[in-house]
């Protein structure tokens, strides 16, 4: 009867193997003649499932049906002459004596001999295999399990075994690995596997390699003076046995983890770390989405151009009061408008991007007039209410500003370059934004040791006669200051390693593979394999198309079966699709060439940009699983922005679009995760690379096209510019390989000799 029960009810609430132990313990208490155990008021669950070796809160939700079996032991064991206890139902009813009289014919029960149960195995540190041959399986569940039954361990003994080698993971948990429910994945539990694979004479790493999730960062525990956040972030790159090496040894691998991998070894990197920590910048809310910008958001970012903003883009502490406000949306509207206003004059018109950079580094010198002089800053202490684009009049308070870079910075750099020639376009006759608003001279206020009542005075008196000496005086500083300019930092330098290999995109390449290997299983982690196969997408489309930021980041999908974006409509939008091609049977990328920064440039002559990704390397595979599925992941319930690439929407999450500095996160994380190789946890495809945003893809494409033909026009076909702009970036290209393209050719005279 016990076991056609087992056979019909245990089955449907519990695993076929949890239904096998748990039918063997009721025919083992039947033979002993053992009524099963009892708590107060209902069968002592969790005593069970420590006896049948079957994880706890599984028996305790199937107790309900499994409960009327153990209720029918019971009456078979007081059938056969023998006393049980009762149910905590029963015994609640019952009276006084009626306990008592339980009680004695527990201790009759007690007198009855009984049969031993087996006794506990022996532990032993290298245990007999049952000597028969086995195939590897893929998973580590079915792995674990396995070598399990080789060597004839349970849940419960290996637990012992492990207990006693000090390293405390019980059987519960053996159980859900086995099973496949939960993976290990804090230290210790992959110090046990370390432990379960020299039992079983198996090569170190072996159960580690099968996880599900091998890119998966290591719980780490506490590291003393860093904040849980950034342990988390820290966790990625410590090897999992982090915790038990030697204090020395740890503090080596975090300083090598913060100072390659985090922030970068390059002197420009520092003096960001250092300036970021001075807030002083003027904010304008409102203007081009500048108030939904999340501060400090600015560390690592790269322009469109490849450039890397001031850190002092990070330190905005102040918003612009009104006054002010209301003069730079005049100057954005007057820069960003289709039309220009009528009596109006204007020579070129800002984009979206170039509007939002100049309004920050017009935020930066308002800012630092305003700082106080006794801070950290050395500001210049003008008051905010006295603060007005009429200041920006006089060459006195340009020559302070560059000046203050200068002591800042130590050097004259090309910012200070591009901020005079704003200074000079500002007031250029006919077209300057300054000198058609005369207006503006009345809301100057006298600055001590600055600006004075006579300055303003004969400004107002002569708005035109003050706008061009600013304007002369601007173009002539800034040719000054060219002159003795300084590069703060090399573009190339956090990629070198990858430019002076013979392949630069085979090179690059390796994270693209790097990320294969390291892909976690989708059935078990969706967003975390929806995660690498974006980083996936996101660096193979980079090296197949070359595309600024911008262009990349906002390209649209349109997935296979639907009809494409016309042309038009592109170009209306100014960004680009990714579609699927009926006539050449391929994805194909379409940009009109208004969406690209230099479309004046005689590469596009008007023409959009159109290439057919080839379908290498998996490429199609995983574009097509992106599309159809791990974005959707990615996206959760939040609106489509419609653009290929999107952010993993969490419950902070606004919008799921891409801007440039997450994207440039994005593609940094990537490289921190995937590219820098790490020694400690040896992940990560090439040693010496550091991190870096997605500008430098189109260095790798123009250096490797340059080292395999030495010609500039070649390498301007692939990152969509003109020779000449090439031959300016990358005119530092290897003597040494220029000098060996040419050996090439006159090697094969001596060859046909």
């Amino acid at each position: 009867m016990l076991v056609k029960f087992c056979q019909q009810r245990a089955p449907t609430v519990l695993l076929p193997r949890d239904a096998d132990l748990f039918q063997n313990w009721l025919l083992d208490l039947l033979a002993a003649r053992v009524p099963p155990p009892l708590t107060e008021r209902d069968y002592d669950w969790r005593a069970i499932a420590h006896a049948c070796d079957v994880d706890h809160a599984d028996l305790q939700r199937a107790g309900p049906v499994l409960a009327p079996g153990l209720d029918a032991l019971r009456r078979e064991l007081a059938r056969r002459g023998h006393v049980t206890v009762k149910r905590a139902a029963a015994r609640r009813q019952s009276s006084g004596s009626e306990r008592d009289a339980l009680h004695r014919d527990a201790d009759r029960l007690d007198a009855v001999p009984r049969r031993r149960g087996p006794r506990a195995k022996p532990i032993v540190e290298f245990p007999e295999s049952d000597g028969r041959p086995w195939t590897d399986p893929p998973s580590f569940a079915d792995a674990l399990d396995l070598h399990m039954r080789r060597y004839g361990d349970t849940a419960k003994h290996l637990a012992r075994v492990l207990e006693a080698s000090a390293f405390q993971v019980d059987a519960t948990a053996l159980n859900l690995w086995r099973r496949g429910v939960k993976v290990p994945r804090a230290s210790r539990s992959l110090a046990a596997l370390e432990l379960i694979e020299r039992r079983y004479l198996l090569p170190l790493g072996y159960f580690r390699s099968k996880l599900p999730n091998g890119d998966r960062c290591t719980s780490a525990g506490t590291i003393a003076g860093i904040s849980r956040a950034e342990r988390r972030r820290l966790a990625w790159h410590l090897p999992h046995d982090f915790d038990r090496r030697p204090l020395r040894e740890r503090e080596e691998i975090l300083e090598w983890v913060q100072r390659v991998v985090i922030t970068g070894t390059t002197d420009y990197r520092r003096f960001q770390a250092a300036a970021m920590k001075q807030r002083y910048s003027i904010r304008f809310p409102g203007l081009l989405d500048q108030s939904s910008r999340p501060r400090g958001l600015y560390r690592f970012c790269r322009e469109e151009d490849g450039s890397l903003p001031d850190p002092d883009l990070a330190s905005a502490a102040l918003d612009a009061p009104p006054q002010l406000a209301e003069e730079m949306a005049d100057l954005v509207r007057f820069k960003t408008a289709t039309l220009t206003a009528y009596g109006y004059q204007r020579n070129g018109v800002w984009g979206e991007e170039t509007a939002s950079q100049k309004i920050e580094h017009i935020g930066l010198m308002f800012g630092a007039l305003a700082a106080s002089p006794s801070g950290a800053v050395h500001g210049f202490g003008v008051p905010l209410e006295n603060l007005s684009f009429g200041l920006l009049l006089f060459p006195i308070v340009w020559d302070w500003y560059i000046q203050w870079r200068e002591r800042r910075r130590g050097f004259y750099t090309a910012w200070e370059v591009d901020m005079l020639r704003i200074a000079a376009a500002l007031t250029r006759a006919e077209t300057g934004w300054l000198r058609q608003n005369p207006q503006l001279a009345e809301r100057i206020r006298p600055i001590p040791n600055l600006i004075t009542e006579r300055d303003i005075a004969a400004a107002r008196a002569d708005w035109d006669a003050a706008c061009e000496q600013m304007h002369r005086h601007g173009l002539a500083r800034a040719r000054e200051v060219q002159r003795v300019a300084r590069i703060h930092r090399d573009p190339f330098e956090p990629i070198m390693v990858v430019l002076e290999a013979d392949s630069p995109v085979a090179e690059y390449r390796k994270i693209t593979e790097e990320i294969l290997r390291l892909m976690p299983d989708e059935k078990r982690y969706p967003r975390a394999a929806a995660e690498a196969v974006r980083a996936f997408l996101m660096l193979r489309l980079g090296l197949h198309l070359g595309l600024r930021q911008k262009n990349l980041r906002q390209l649209l999908v349109c997935p296979r079966g639907r009809l494409p974006t016309s042309e038009r409509r592109l170009a209306e939008m100014k960004r680009g699709e990714l579609r699927w091609s009926e006539r050449d049977q391929g994805w194909e990328v379409l940009i009109p060439a208004v969406a690209f920064k230099n479309a004046n440039s005689s590469f596009f002559g008007s023409k959009p940009f159109r290439l057919i990704l080839p379908d290498l390397g998996s490429l199609y595979h995983y574009l097509e699983a992106y599309i159809d599925r791990h974005r959707r992941v990615l996206l959760k319930h939040a609106a489509d922005p419609g653009t290929l690439f999107v952010k993993t929407v969490k419950l902070t999450s606004k919008d799921a679009a891409y801007c440039q500095n997450t994207f440039y996160e994005a593609w940094r994380l990537a490289i921190q995760r995937y590219g820098i190789h790490n020694p400690y946890t040896g992940r990560g495809a090439i040693k010496g690379l550091l991190p870096h945003g997605p500008h430098n893809v189109r260095d790798v494409l123009a250096t490797h096209i340059l080292k395999k033909t030495g010609s500039y026009e070649q390498a301007s076909y692939a990152i969509q510019d003109t020779p000449e702009m090439v031959a300016k970036h990358y005119g530092r290209f290897l003597p040494q390989d220029k000098a060996a393209l040419a050996a090439q050719i006159l090697n094969k005279v001596w060859e046909a000799a």
